[in-house]
C-alpha cells in the first residue's frame, strides 16, 4: 500500500472517541469487506505521517478513531503493552529451551524482560 493510499485511509478515520467509526461504517465507506478493513487498520496502526494522532483500536471502545489526547494515548499504550506481554509470555520459556539446544542466544530474552518494565 502506498503512502498516498495510507494517507487517504488515515484521513477517513474520524478524530475523537465520540466520532468513532465501526467496522460496518468503514466497510461501507471504503467499499470493502471486514477482513480488508482489519488489514488497513493494522497498516494504519504502523503508519506514522508525523502528526500527533494515534489510531485507537481499543477493546474498551466501540469503533476506531484518531486521538491526540495524551491520557487516551497513554491508556492505549498500556493496553497494547499488556496484550503484548500476554501474547509473548510463552516465548521466554521457548527461548530458554531452544537456547539449551543451541538454537538461539538468550540475549533475545532481554527484549521480553524490557516488556515487564
Amino acid at each position: 500500500m502506498t503512502v498516498e493510499q495510507l494517507s487517504q485511509y488515515w484521513d477517513d478515520i474520524p478524530a475523537g472517541r465520540e466520532n468513532a467509526a465501526s467496522y460496518f461504517e468503514l466497510c461501507v465507506k471504503w467499499g470493502i469487506n471486514e477482513r480488508q478493513v482489519r488489514n488497513i487498520l493494522h497498516a494504519l496502526s504502523l503508519f506514522d505521517n508525523g502528526d500527533k494522532y494515534v489510531l485507537i483500536r481499543s477493546a474498551r471502545t466501540k469503533g476506531f478513531y484518531r486521538s491526540d489526547d495524551i491520557d487516551e494515548i497513554q491508556a492505549y499504550r498500556r493496553e497494547c503493552l499488556s496484550k503484548g506481554k500476554s501474547i509473548f509470555a510463552p516465548v521466554k520459556k521457548c527461548n530458554r529451551i531452544l537456547h539449551d539446544y543451541g538454537q538461539i542466544d538468550l540475549i533475545i530474552n532481554a527484549f521480553f524482560d524490557l516488556l515487564d518494565n
